[in-house]
C-alpha cells in the first residue's frame, strides 16, 4: 500500500476521524476511551513524518515533551530513545532503597508547615519542641531550627504537621 500524504486540515480532519474509529474510541498510546474532541493526530518528528495515530491530546503533548527531551538530553546515550523508556520504567519500578532520603525532604516540610494557620504552625511548634512564635517571619525561622533539629527527623515532622492538620481545624 502506498503512503498517503497528507495536504490541508480537511485530510487532517478525515484520517483523524478514520483512525479514531479504527482504534475504537481509544487512545493509541494509552489504550484509555478518549473523546473525539480530544483527540489530536500524532506523527513521527523524523524524516518521514508518518502518521502514528490519534492520541488524546494531553498523551501527544507529553509524547512531543519525552521526544524532545531525548533529542537535547539523550545525546549521550548510545541507543534507542524506546530502549531507555524501557529502563526508566525498569527504574522507577524496582524497589524502593530507604537508606536515604533526599535533602528536598526540608522544602517539603515547609511547604506542608506553611500551608497551616498561625495557630496550627504554634502547635505544630510546641509539639515539637519550640516555642510559640511571634509572627509569620518568627514562625517560619523558628521551624527551620526544628527542621534542622537530627533528632526529630522527616518523619516526625511529616507526622505532627498532619496531625494538626487533620485535627486542627475545629
Amino acid at each position: 500500500m502506498e503512503t498517503q500524504d497528507l495536504y490541508t486540515q480537511a485530510d487532517i480532519k478525515r484520517i483523524r476521524q478514520l483512525l479514531y474509529e479504527e482504534q475504537q474510541g481509544l487512545c493509541a498510546l494509552t489504550k484509555l476511551p478518549v473523546e473525539f474532541k480530544d483527540v489530536h493526530l500524532d506523527h513521527a518528528h523524523d524524516s518521514e513524518q508518518l502518521v502514528r495515530g490519534v492520541l488524546h491530546k494531553a498523551a501527544n503533548m507529553s509524547l512531543g515533551k519525552i521526544e524532545n527531551i531525548a533529542v537535547r538530553y539523550l545525546y549521550w546515550y548510545p541507543y534507542t530513545l524506546p530502549e531507555f523508556l524501557r529502563q526508566v520504567a525498569d527504574y522507577l519500578e524496582k524497589e524502593k532503597d530507604t537508606r536515604y532520603r533526599h535533602v528536598d525532604w526540608q522544602k517539603r516540610v515547609r511547604v506542608m508547615y506553611n500551608k497551616l494557620n498561625a495557630r496550627q504552625q504554634n502547635n505544630v511548634l510546641i509539639t515539637l519542641g519550640s516555642t510559640k512564635g511571634t509572627n509569620p517571619k518568627n514562625r517560619k525561622e523558628l521551624f527551620s531550627k526544628v527542621v534542622l533539629d537530627r533528632n526529630l527527623g522527616y518523619n516526625v515532622i511529616v507526622e505532627t504537621i498532619e496531625k494538626e492538620n487533620k485535627y486542627g481545624l475545629v
